[in-house]
């Protein structure tokens, strides 16, 4: 599998995706799902510029945010592309962030079987993970993306132009994830961002930043195509941060702040574990501080997030499977922890009662 060979990183891209379908040999018809605000945002010009380059286009937009990852919206997009007469070889656009591309991605996977995915991703966090591992799916009530299947799109087109419009505080939470790939890869990357943490949206930092991960994620992907082991380093912070999200609500946190307070957690366990030295874990406090994200928590209860970590999918044998840091720039999964030292940090990472 060569995941780069399906990925396209280029200013402007998304205002060609004519040619995109046409070099997958795809027909001249594609259904555009997006959330109303991105519709809003960038999906009236890409419609436009299809149609204007010989495709039909039919668009359908979603509720914004994580509720529209259920059952219920997927069955929707299913009735919906039954009754306009989709086929098989028809391609789903998911324009949008994580949720679009993951509700968009999980209909192309089983609508018919199976149509073709082009993910046009929108967000700094779409470009740098979800639309690049292959992952789709849903949420259940007992937690994140327990429903789903592996389907990578027929093709990434990644344009770095469209996060002009994003909010700031999109942004912010959004790097949590490319700081996440710099403590479990790149001491390098680690650095640069440091030396830039006061320009975050630099067209040439962002481009730069986005190659990288890309290219990390990519690698990983391909030695662990159906995340049955090394692809378990990616969670760094996500043990964490997927409970936080189910027993806070989805949408309390956005899902980068709940990481950020993830990786706060993990390298603290990873220093009472004996894993990180606190030097490292007390930089990587320090950077997260600087983007301007969250360390602590509130709304929830130490023994309900513990409850929560159990419903996690890296599970095994009813024991946690913990992703570690173990410098800058290093990482290693499938670390069994004392639950009384995860406690501990849990109580040490909850914000103070007001």
């Amino acid at each position: 599998m060569d995941t780069m060979a399906h990925i396209q990183i280029e200013r402007g891209a998304s205002g060609r995706l004519a040619r995109v379908l046409d070099r997958e040999g795809l027909p001249p018809r594609a259904w555009v799902i997006a959330d109303a605000t991105v519709m809003r945002l960038h999906g009236e010009r890409i419609v436009a510029g299809l149609a204007r380059d010989g495709v039909s286009v039919r668009r359908r937009a979603v509720p914004p945010g994580e509720p529209s990852k259920s059952v219920a919206v997927a069955a929707e997009l299913w009735v919906w592309l039954a009754a306009q007469g989709a086929e098989r070889r028809d391609p789903i656009i998911a324009l949008g962030g994580g949720v679009v591309g993951d509700i968009a991605g999980f209909v192309a996977a089983t609508y018919l079987r199976g149509v073709p995915l082009i993910q046009v991703p929108t967000t700094l966090l779409a470009q740098i993970d979800s639309s690049v591992g292959g992952k789709v799916g849903v949420d259940l009530a007992a937690g994140k993306n327990l429903v789903g299947a592996f389907y990578p799109a027929r093709r990434s087109v990644i344009d770095p132009n469209l996060l002009a419009t994003l909010p700031r505080a999109q942004l912010v939470a959004d790097y949590a994830e490319v700081i996440k790939t710099a403590v479990i890869f790149d001491a390098d990357m680690f650095e640069r961002i440091e030396a830039n943490a006061d320009a975050l949206d630099d067209p040439a930092l962002l481009e730069d930043l986005i190659t990288r991960c890309v290219r990390w994620k990519a690698r990983v992907v391909d030695e662990d195509p159906h995340d049955r082991g090394a692809r378990a380093v990616l969670n760094y912070g996500h043990t964490i941060a997927h409970a936080l999200e189910a027993v806070c609500g989805y949408g309390a946190y956005r899902h980068g702040e709940a990481v950020a307070i993830g990786m706060r957690g993990a390298a603290a366990i990873g220093v009472r574990a004996g894993t990180l030295a606190p030097g490292d874990a007390d930089r990587q406090h320090a950077l997260l501080r600087r983007v301007g994200l969250p360390q602590t928590y509130a709304n929830a209860a130490p023994d309900d997030v513990v409850q929560a970590m159990q419903r996690d999918k890296k599970v095994r044998g009813g024991r946690i499977q913990w992703v570690l840091a173990e410098r800058i720039g290093a990482a290693s999964p499938g670390h069994h922890v004392d639950p009384t030292i995860v406690r501990e940090v849990l109580h040490e990472i909850r914000a103070p009662a007001a």
